[in-house]
């Protein structure tokens, strides 16, 4: 369940993050709006059964008289909880600003051009700072917290954008042509985040084939190989002006594969130590 949990979060993340970048930068108006919402719901969803299952493993219910006291100490004594609440006002700012985004391109004198990106970006980033917070972003330092804030926005511009890719109608290779930037953008992140966040958990090389949260990671790492191996076919069909929209779904099959073995990873402890939700927990008064 903890597994599942973490996958929801990062799907939804996935959709509202990675779709509002599409609807402005790669494919106007697609994915629509009530994709981005679901992806809120959903991401809401995930942290709301990794708090019951954190609850659960404590002996902490949360039906009775005391259960609406232990939320609220949860969710603003401790450092996951304020994550969490950080992350769900950026995703409900980030909405908002969709939803007024014709109002915003309006607005006299205000540069309506720069405007609505701007609120945008910072929503966004409040967003990745409160999810950064959760999970082996909890209990570290700002300096790790944004290496994950970066690493989680990498991944969710590329997954976003192959799922833009799938959704769009027609599909042009104009489309293609602007999200290759921004895709070998997205990877060079997540690489060079990615050493420097296993450096921070596998601190030796036994450690990678020795515990089970470096064979999750290498499991991750094969993933990401066989969907780079996928874009690379995307990208050559492209060329050729061949029929791609096959091609392009199995590249985002193996990148919600990534996003699933990544909801496998936070359940596992690195080796070399993180932060963990459950010590934070709330205490019993």
């Amino acid at each position: 369940m903890t597994i599942l949990a973490a996958a929801l979060t990062y799907l939804g993340l996935t959709l509202l993050l990675g779709g509002a970048l599409t609807r402005h930068v790669l494919t106007p108006g697609t994915p629509r709006l009530r994709v981005l919402t679901a992806g809120f719901a959903l991401m809401l969803l995930g942290w709301g059964a990794q708090v019951a299952l954190t609850f659960s493993a404590l002996g902490i219910g949360l039906i009775g008289a005391a259960a609406p006291a232990d939320l609220l100490a949860f969710m603003t004594g401790t450092g996951v909880g304020r994550a969490m609440l950080l992350g769900a006002v950026g995703g409900a700012l980030l909405l908002a600003l969709e939803l007024s985004a014709p109002d915003l391109r309006r607005v006299p004198g205000a540069g309506p051009c720069l405007l609505l990106p701007c609120l945008l970006l910072a929503a966004a980033l409040l967003t990745l700072w409160g999810v950064a917070g959760v999970g082996h972003g909890a209990g570290h330092g700002p300096l790790i917290r944004a290496l994950h804030l970066l690493h989680g926005a990498a991944m969710v511009t590329w997954v976003g954008g192959v799922l833009a890719l799938t959704l769009v109608r027609p599909l042009t290779p104009a489309h293609a042509a602007r999200f290759t930037p921004l895709a070998a953008g997205s990877v060079g992140v997540l690489a060079v985040t990615g050493v420097l966040l296993a450096g921070q958990h596998l601190a030796t090389p036994q450690q990678w084939l020795g515990s089970p949260y470096g064979q999750v990671l290498l499991v991750k790492l094969m993933l990401v190989a066989l969907a780079l191996g996928a874009a690379g076919l995307v990208r050559r069909a492209v060329a050729r002006r061949a029929a791609v929209r096959t091609l392009i779904a199995r590249e985002l099959l193996l990148l919600l594969a990534v996003l699933g073995v990544t909801g496998a990873l936070t359940g596992q402890s690195p080796p070399h130590g993180h932060g963990d939700a459950a010590r934070h927990a709330p205490a019993r008064p």
